[in-house]
């Protein structure tokens, strides 16, 4: 599962949350389920149970709910692509994120930010605490895009294309290797 978790009108990190799904569609191992947090449409969270406690009798009184941790169960690892907006990630993504509890658990994920100076470094910070908290396997590294608007050319990749191309490959080996480590 790829998460895009940017849902602002006139964002322009598509540039690279389309670079990140062309790279992980040419790797060729993957069955992509990619997930525009614009389109989620989950109201923000206000069930009568906490989703990390819920019991099998407890079950999601919004239907959106209840599919997104249906979608969420099939993943077997997890992307997420964030930008940074005052130091730290979206509401929507956050949200997206507290709607499933167990569903998330023992799956590896690793990120991809943007954003200006830092490259979204402080808002995967804050999500590596939020990630480890629903049970997710995090990846050491993570990629950065700083200064993003300048980081891509006219085609939709980035300037310093090798670079991000190996870290994108050692990412998705990585997501391999622990997803069969934790898989049993």
């Amino acid at each position: 599962m790829v998460i895009f978790g940017s849902s602002r009108q006139g964002r322009r990190g598509e540039v690279v949350s389309n670079w990140a799904r062309r790279g992980i569609e040419a790797d060729g191992r993957f069955e992509i389920d990619y997930v525009d947090s614009r389109d989620l449409n989950l109201p923000f969270y206000d069930e009568p149970f906490n989703p990390l406690d819920r019991q099998p009798e407890d079950d999601y009184t919004h239907p959106e709910g209840r599919a997104w941790a249906q979608r969420v169960a099939r993943a077997e690892a997890l992307i997420i692509i964030t930008p940074e907006y005052n130091h730290g990630y979206p509401a929507v993504l956050k949200n997206a994120l507290d709607w499933v509890g167990p569903e998330w658990g023992g799956k590896p994920v690793g990120f991809i930010s943007y954003g200006g100076l830092a490259g979204g470094a402080r808002a995967v910070e804050q999500l590596r605490t939020v990630v480890a908290e629903l049970g997710l396997v995090q990846l050491r590294q993570a990629i950065h895009f700083p200064f993003f608007r300048r980081a891509f050319d006219e085609n939709g990749q980035p300037i310093r294309a090798d670079y991000y191309r190996d870290g994108l490959q050692k990412m998705l080996d990585e997501l391999i290797r622990l997803h069969d480590l934790f898989k049993g």
